[in-house]
C-alpha cells in the first residue's frame, strides 16, 4: 500500500514542480491575475505539493543566486565598458567657433542698444527685452546674426556707468560689458541722438579708445536718427569722440544699420580680428560674376568657332572660371550645427537659479543678489562634454538658459515683468529639460505647484532641484527620506521627476545635474514597441477594468501604440472616450509606469480617441439605418454621425 500511495505522491510532486518551473520561467509572459489564480490553487493539492513548494523556493534560492552572480558579472563588464566608453575628460566650457566672431553692443543706459540687437538680429519679436526706462538688460546675452552672407554673434550689454552709486548693480553690469568687450572682434558705441553728446558718453568713448581701439576696432552709432535731414547734423556733434565716423541709424526703423556693418566688417578684416576670409564673401562673389561676364565677351582676332568655344564657357579656362564661381556660391551654404540639449533653469524669485548657473558654467555668468528680481532677460550658457578618447562622436553640448523668477500671474504688471515672464514660459516649451529649482528651507509653495503644472503639460522632460539644502537645520539620517516624501506628496503633478538636494552656494552635487539630464533626455525620446505596450495595457485592465457609468454605458479598450516622443505619446483606442475619466487616465499613467522602465523622468501624453467616422459609415453602410427595412446607405446622413 506505501508504494501503492508513492506513485500517485510522487506523480503529484513532479507535477507541482513543472508547474512551480512554468511560473518561473513564465514570470514576464503570464498576466498577474493568472498568477495570482495558479497561486490559490496551489494550497489546494495533496501535501506532496508542500514538497513541491519547498523544491520551487530551493529552485528560486539557487536561481536567484546564480542570476545575482551574473548580474555582479554583467555589472563588471559594463563597470568596464564605461570606463572604455565614457569620456574621462571634465566637462568644460564650449569654446565657441572662430567662424562666428563676436560684436559687443555697448553704450550708457537706455540709448537703445537692445533695440538695435533686436533690429540686426532680426528678433523684434521674442528679442531683447525693450523698455523706455534704464537698467532693463543687466546681464550679457547673445544672439545670432547674419550680414551679407557672414554669420556673426552679437553681446547685448547693460548700460555703462563709471560712477557706482548712479545705477544699481552698475559694477555688477560693468564687468559684464567688460568681459564682452574682451572677446569680442569689433565693438558698436551706441549714443542717444535726440539727447546729443553726454559726458557719460565722453567717458566711455575716452576709455574705449585708450584701452580698446589698439586692439579691436570701434564704431559709434548715432541711434533714434530717424529723419535723413537732421540725423547727419546730429550725428555731427560726435566727431569729437575722436573714434571715427559718427553713423546715423534708426534701431526702430533700421535706417542706416547696413552702413554701420558694412564699415565693422572693413575695419574687421583690416585689423585681422576675426578669421581669414571673414567679411569677404560678397566680394569674391561679385568677383567670379565679373570673371564670368569677362570671358563671355567678344575678343578681337577670334573667328568663330574660337567665340562659339568662349560664350558657351568650353575649355580649361572656362572650366577654371566656373570652378572659381561655385567655389563662391559654396561659402554661402550654411553648416550643420551641433545638437545642444536646452536645458531651462526656472522657478520662483530668489530661490538661487542665477547661483546654480554660476556654479555649472565656473564663473561668473550672470548677475547675483539677495533681491528678488535680479535677472531679467533669459542667460544662457553652454557647457561641453569631450567624447570618449578614440571616438568619433561629437562633443555633447548643454546649453542652461536661466530664466526670471516667475511670480504669480495677478501679481505681474504689464511691463518689463510681463516680458521677463514671457520669456521664461518660452524657455519652458522651447527646452528638452526642465530644472524646477525649489527652496528647501521654505518648502513648497502654490506658484511651485503652478509652475510643475506648466513643465508637465508643455510635455518637457522635469528634475526637481532642491535648492540650499546646506541651509537645512538638525539633519539627521531620516531628513532625506522624509524630504522625498514630503516633495512627492507636495508636487503630484511632477511625482515622476526625480530628485536633486544641492547647494549652488557650496557646490553640493551639483555635478550630478549632468548625469540626471542624460538620463531624462534618453525617457524623454524613448520609444516602446506595439506589442509590450499592449501586454502592459491588456494586464491594467484585467487589474482594473475601465469605468461603466449608472446608465449601463461601459468603456471599452482595444489596443494602443506610441506614435511620437519628446514627450512619449500615447494613443489609447476605445469606444467613446468619454467614457474614461481622470482617475483612469492616472491609473494607467502609474501601471505604465511601474511595468516600463526609462519613464522616471518624462511626462507620458496620453490620447483617447474613439471610432473613427469612416468605420461608423461603414458599418452603417453594411446594416443600414434603423427603420429602413435592412437596406443600407452609401454614406450617413450629417446628422446621423
Amino acid at each position: 500500500m506505501a508504494n501503492s500511495r508513492s506513485g500517485p505522491s510522487r506523480l503529484v510532486c513532479l507535477v507541482g514542480v513543472s508547474i512551480a518551473f512554468l511560473i518561473s520561467e513564465t514570470n514576464g509572459l503570464i498576466s498577474a491575475p493568472s498568477q495570482q489564480l495558479v497561486g490559490r490553487a496551489l494550497p489546494r493539492l495533496p501535501w506532496s505539493m508542500a514538497v513541491a513548494a519547498s523544491v520551487y523556493d530551493d529552485y528560486s534560492a539557487s536561481e536567484a543566486d546564480i542570476y545575482d552572480d551574473m548580474d555582479d558579472d554583467m555589472d563588471d563588464d559594463d563597470m568596464d565598458e564605461d570606463t572604455t566608453t565614457k569620456s574621462t575628460e571634465p566637462i568644460r566650457r564650449h569654446r565657441r567657433t572662430k567662424k562666428e566672431p563676436l560684436i559687443a553692443i555697448v553704450g550708457r543706459p537706455n540709448v537703445g542698444k537692445s533695440a538695435l540687437v533686436n533690429r540686426i538680429a532680426g528678433t523684434q519679436s521674442g528679442g531683447a527685452i525693450v523698455a523706455d526706462e534704464p537698467g532693463i538688460t543687466r546681464d550679457r546675452t547673445y544672439r545670432s546674426a547674419e550680414f551679407l552672407g557672414e554669420r556673426f554673434q552679437l553681446v547685448d550689454t547693460g548700460g555703462l556707468v563709471f560712477d557706482d552709486t548712479d545705477a544699481l548693480f552698475a559694477r555688477e553690469i560693468r564687468e559684464q560689458a567688460m568681459v564682452a568687450i574682451e572677446e569680442s572682434a569689433a565693438v558698436i558705441l551706441v549714443v542717444d541722438g535726440k539727447i546729443g553728446l553726454t559726458n557719460m558718453d565722453q567717458q566711455l568713448a575716452d576709455f574705449l579708445r585708450k584701452e580698446v581701439t589698439k586692439d579691436v576696432p570701434v564704431h559709434v552709432a548715432v541711434n533714434k536718427c530717424e529723419s535723413e535731414k537732421t540725423g547727419a547734423v546730429a550725428a555731427a556733434d560726435f566727431w569729437s569722440l575722436g573714434l571715427g565716423e559718427p553713423f546715423p541709424v534708426s534701431a526702430l526703423h533700421g535706417n542706416g544699420v547696413a552702413e554701420v556693418l558694412e564699415a565693422m566688417f572693413d575695419s574687421v578684416v583690416k585689423k585681422g580680428t576675426a578669421i581669414q576670409g571673414f567679411g569677404t564673401k560678397v566680394v569674391e562673389m561679385k568677383k567670379a560674376q565679373q570673371a564670368i561676364i569677362d570671358y563671355t565677351k567678344e575678343v578681337d582676332g577670334e573667328d568663330e568657332t574660337e567665340q562659339f568655344l568662349r560664350k558657351y564657357g568650353v575649355g580649361d579656362d572656362a572650366s577654371k572660371v566656373i570652378e572659381k564661381y561655385e567655389k563662391a556660391m559654396a561659402a554661402f551654404d550654411e553648416e550643420e550645427a551641433m545638437e545642444e540639449l536646452n536645458i531651462a533653469i526656472v522657478g520662483r524669485p530668489n530661490v538661487g537659479k542665477s547661483s546654480l548657473l554660476n556654479t555649472l558654467f565656473g564663473g561668473a555668468r550672470s548677475i547675483v543678489s539677495d533681491m528678488a528680481g535680479t535677472t531679467r532677460d533669459s542667460i544662457d550658457a553652454v557647457m561641453e562634454r569631450p567624447p570618449a578618447p578614440g571616438s568619433d562622436a561629437p562633443p555633447t553640448l548643454y546649453r542652461f538658459v536661466d530664466t526670471a523668477g516667475i511670480r504669480r500671474k495677478g501679481k505681474v504688471e504689464f511691463g518689463p515683468e510681463f516680458f521677463m515672464v514671457n520669456r521664461a514660459l518660452r524657455a519652458i516649451r522651447r527646452s528638452d529639460v526642465a530644472l524646477l529649482v525649489l527652496d528647501a528651507t521654505a518648502g513648497v509653495t502654490e506658484q511651485d505647484r503652478i509652475l510643475a503644472q506648466k513643465i508637465a503639460d508643455d510635455g518637457r522632460a522635469c528634475v526637481i532641484v532642491c535648492n540650499k539644502w546646506d541651509a537645512v537645520v538638525d539633519k539627521d539620517s531620516s531628513t532625506y527620506d522624509k524630504s522625498v516624501k514630503y516633495f512627492r506628496e507636495e508636487l503630484p503633478q511632477v511625482r515622476w521627476a526625480p530628485i536633486l538636494f544641492i547647494s549652488a552656494a557650496t557646490g553640493q552635487r551639483c555635478g550630478k545635474i549632468y548625469a540626471t539630464v542624460d538620463e531624462a533626455i534618453v525617457a524623454h525620446r524613448r520609444r516602446i514597441s506595439t506589442a509590450i505596450l499592449n501586454e502592459v495595457l491588456r494586464d491594467a485592465i484585467l487589474w482594473q477594468p475601465p469605468p461603466a457609468r449608472r446608465n449601463g454605458a461601459q468603456a471599452k479598450i482595444y489596443y494602443c501604440n506610441q506614435v511620437s516622443t519628446r514627450p512619449p505619446t500615447i494613443v489609447v483606442f476605445c469606444n467613446d472616450p468619454k467614457l474614461i475619466n481622470d482617475n483612469y487616465k492616472r491609473y494607467l499613467d502609474r501601471k505604465f509606469r511601474e511595468s516600463l522602465d526609462g519613464f522616471e523622468a518624462t511626462p507620458i501624453r496620453w490620447i483617447f480617441r474613439g471610432r473613427r467616422v469612416r468605420d461608423i459609415a461603414r458599418s452603417r453602410k453594411m446594416n443600414g439605418e434603423p427603420g429602413d427595412g435592412g437596406a443600407g446607405t452609401s454614406f450617413p446622413f450629417p446628422h446621423a454621425i
